[in-house]
């Protein structure tokens, strides 16, 4: 059964690097989307998932990307690259 989307708020910490509000991010295998929102324009990378899709801002934020389900429990490195600096933190997929 889906359940709700992970949101997953960005910031910019003291030296500009963009920095996820969890770290690393659970997301239940094939239920859950994860939706990063922040105020300032980002990407994602996601180490072996390719769908991600980029939209207008809404409530959770002026900027947003939001991935389709995982299907495969494993922890993913993804980077986040805003304001010239990229990070790497992890999504972890539990069943």
């Amino acid at each position: 059964m889906p359940q709700p989307d992970k949101v997953v708020r960005l910031s910019l910490n003291s030296k500009g690097m963009p920095v996820p509000d969890q770290d690393p991010v659970y997301v239940k295998k094939n239920e859950q989307k994860v939706k990063w929102c922040a105020s300032f324009p980002f990407t994602i990378e996601i180490e072996g998932h390719k769908e991600l899709k980029y939209g207008p801002g809404d409530g959770d934020g002026a900027h947003n990307c939001k991935t389709g389900y995982f299907d495969q429990e494993r922890k993913h490195k993804y980077s986040i690259t805003a304001n010239g600096n990229t990070n790497d933190p992890d999504v972890e997929i539990v069943p």
